[in-house]
């Protein structure tokens, strides 16, 4: 979205450059959020499957349409200039994407935790029969909260390109996606509960050279890592309240007889 926009002013241009992400990603996931509502299609596993489309659009558009003819090694777009390019937060060494991803994250818990619309989406994700039997437009909710999730997502390459890349390339494919279905369960799908679990998981992933160089272990042991948590989720989302020890009313029993 960059080369259209050459002579417009950045405070105009870098705008519509993130406006028209968002549109891409809301329109690709809403696609997912559609399959879901009229098809029953899992979304994770159709959201899994479209990254795979994605991925593989990107990079013909990289290596063919959008090639700029001189990047020789590794193949790229043009370079969005610098007069395009977003900086840092005043005073800080970090781009702008994690103002924008904090704020998203609170407007996110706003939407569902203190309007009717993000109660009538908690129900309709949760037991849809029952949003049904309630007359809720289960369709348009569902198809509206997936395009308002790929919109974000796609805010996020948005950033990755204009703060720290500049231009479009094969290393955007670094598989934060994954790591963002992670840490949405270990957060259990809390927007708030997402802040912290975002820094817990993102300062292993960037601790993967300093393993390599310290510790001298393989650089899939953060993947190792990130996949025992994920089986710890799930596990203890399955033992939990089946047995005894893992009881809720348990627990709240001992903590009775303690005060």
């Amino acid at each position: 979205a960059a080369q259209p926009l050459q002579g417009f002013p950045p405070m105009l241009a870098v705008p519509l450059m993130a406006l028209a992400a968002a549109g891409a990603g809301a329109a690709w996931i809403g696609a997912v959020g559609a399959l879901r509502a009229y098809r029953g299609v899992n979304e994770t596993i159709a959201s899994l499957l479209m990254s795979y489309i994605a991925i593989a659009l990107s990079n013909h558009l990289i290596e063919g349409l959008l090639r700029d003819a001189g990047s020789l090694n590794k193949p790229s777009t043009w370079p969005i200039g610098e007069a395009f390019a977003v900086g840092p937060m005043p005073g800080l060494e970090v781009h702008w994407g994690l103002g924008i991803g904090v704020l998203a994250c609170l407007a996110a818990y706003g939407l569902t935790e203190r309007t009717t619309i993000g109660f009538a989406a908690r129900i309709a994700g949760g037991n849809v029969r029952a949003a049904q039997i309630q007359g809720l437009p289960v369709g348009r909710l569902v198809v509206g909260f997936t395009a308002l999730g790929g919109a974000c997502a796609a805010l996020a390459g948005f950033f990755e390109v204009a703060a720290v890349h500049g231009n479009a390339n094969a290393s955007l494919n670094a598989g934060f996606g994954y790591t963002g279905i992670l840490v949405a369960f270990l957060a259990r799908h809390n927007p708030l509960a997402i802040l912290p679990v975002a820094f817990l998981l993102g300062g292993i992933e960037a601790s993967n050279g300093l393993i390599q160089r310290r510790m001298q272990l393989p650089d899939a042991t953060v993947l190792v890592l990130e996949g025992l948590l994920f089986l710890v989720v799930l596990v203890s989302e399955t033992l939990y309240g089946r047995f005894k020890l893992f009881s809720p009313h348990l627990w709240a029993e001992k903590r009775g007889a303690a005060s």
